[in-house]
């Protein structure tokens, strides 16, 4: 039926156009964006979940610029170090050339001098985006200085949604070569030590390398600290029965043990138990040194043989077969105390009355001199250690900065694909479905023209 007040075909073909322009719209907005959801309204979940995506990725790549300028900063006093490292080797030559006979050492202190201001520069201009981890300025009223300088790595995310940075510290206070404030800081005592004359196994007691206490050979000596501890050490066919497999040739280890277990054995009102061990050094020679080195004089020991019995007769290990109290040898080592701390090139240790940074040999004359020149020698070389030691630190950081730096790139990459997968559209996919539009719009568009066409072909009937 033929209505003309209802054109049903037009209806129809009106609503088929209308969700064929719907379907185009979407699929040109996907061509034009790229994207399949660009809005919430588009899938509200995979938007949500993007959006959040997107933001960590925002974090992280703030995250990296912080890895860059840390990576910077530890590549500059990186650096610099290197070069103090290759001062301080050339001045310890100095040092050495100055402990030559005749050598004019004022005119090596000129050098040394020379080499003093230079390291002070470098560590000075070793700056990377304002900030200079080697020479500092520590007091409390200046708030640029960090004793551990964080550089953030990374940042989680918990249940809660709180979010917790993690961070690479670097030990400012542990390579820092120059401070320009001075604290008090504690320097701990040295061992005392005395040493045999020769190697062990080269004495008359221990001929062909091992000791005959089958008879009456007998090791008899007293060992002193200075904190009054007191033990006579007695080694003979008695003291040894049980201790080695053979009192016919006793080795060097079981003659070292057996001194030892009498040590810790000492019962006395102030017993050596603890504090002194007997070794062999690098030369074998036979060695005492004390283990506890706190303050006072306990860093002092002495030995001191004691005249046997008349049954034994006292062999030498090295210290000699006189009787006390004539042969008495004695090695202090330095009480603890403290000291005015600084950096590692500017803190007077104890061992000198200089610093690095200030050392001056040109007045050292004469045996005295000498004595004092090997000490800043052993100074210098001490310094090195420390400075080498604080390049390794920075070595350590900048490996972890680096792997840190290659792990971000890679996890923002991982999320730039998770939002990909999300949220992109398939733009060969919605480039052919939107050229299926376009004609099915141009064939709606002919339908309902074809149906509109139909009540004019009624209105000829009344002609």
């Amino acid at each position: 039926m033929t209505s003309l007040l209802t054109n049903i075909s037009a209806m129809t073909a009106l609503t088929t156009l209308k969700g064929i322009n719907a379907q185009l719209d979407i699929t040109s907005n996907r061509v034009s964006t790229g994207q399949r959801v660009s809005a919430a309204a588009d899938n509200a979940a995979y938007w949500s979940i993007a959006t959040a995506v997107r933001t960590d990725n925002a974090s992280l790549g703030a995250v990296k610029d912080s890895l860059g300028l840390g990576s910077s900063s530890v590549d500059t006093a990186y650096n610099g170090l290197n070069s103090v490292i290759s001062d301080l080797q050339n001045l310890r030559a100095k040092l050495q050339t100055a402990l030559q006979p005749g050598t004019d050492r004022s005119k090596v202190q000129t050098e040394i001098t020379a080499i003093q201001n230079k390291m002070k520069a470098t560590a000075d201009s070793s700056v990377s985006n304002s900030k200079n981890w080697l020479s500092v300025d520590s007091a409390p009223t200046n708030p640029a200085y960090q004793a551990t300088e964080q550089v953030v790595a990374g940042f989680s995310r918990g249940v809660a949604g709180a979010l917790a940075f993690s961070t690479i510290n670097v030990d400012v206070k542990g390579i820092k070569l120059y401070d320009a404030n001075a604290t008090s800081v504690n320097t701990p005592a040295t061992s005392g030590q005395v040493f045999g004359t020769t190697s062990l196994t080269g004495t008359a007691g221990f001929t062909g390398g091992t000791a005959n206490f089958g008879g009456t050979n007998e090791v008899k000596f007293d060992l002193t600290l200075g904190d009054g501890s007191t033990a006579t050490i007695t080694l003979n066919n008695t003291t040894l029965s049980s201790a080695v497999a053979n009192l016919a040739a006793v080795t060097t280890t079981e003659f070292l043990d057996a001194i030892n277990n009498q040590i810790a054995a000492d019962t006395a009102v102030t017993p050596l138990a603890g504090k002194v061990r007997a070794s062999l050094d690098t030369s074998g020679r036979l060695t005492f040194q004390t283990t506890a080195t706190g303050a006072g004089t306990n860093a002092q020991i002495a030995i001191q043989n004691v005249a046997p019995t008349a049954t034994y007769t006292l062999i030498d290990v090295g210290f000699g077969t006189g009787t006390a109290p004539t042969d008495t040898r004695i090695g202090s080592g330095s009480a603890a105390g403290t000291t005015a701390g600084r950096g590692i090139l500017d803190t007077i240790d104890g061992l000198t009355s200089f610093a690095v940074s200030t050392i001056d040999i040109s007045g050292l004359a004469g045996t005295a001199g000498d004595t004092a020149l090997k000490a800043i020698i052993t100074q210098v070389d001490r310094a090195l250690a420390k400075v080498t030691d604080a390049g390794t630190k920075l070595g350590a950081n900048k490996t972890q900065i680096d792997g840190q730096m290659s792990f971000v790139d890679t996890l923002m990459k991982a999320n730039d694909r998770t939002v990909g997968t999300l949220v992109d559209a398939d733009i060969e996919e919605e480039s052919t479905k939107l050229k299926a539009l376009q004609t099915q719009q141009q064939l709606a568009i002919q339908a309902l023209s074809i149906a509109n066409s139909s009540g004019e072909s009624i209105l000829t009937l009344f002609r």
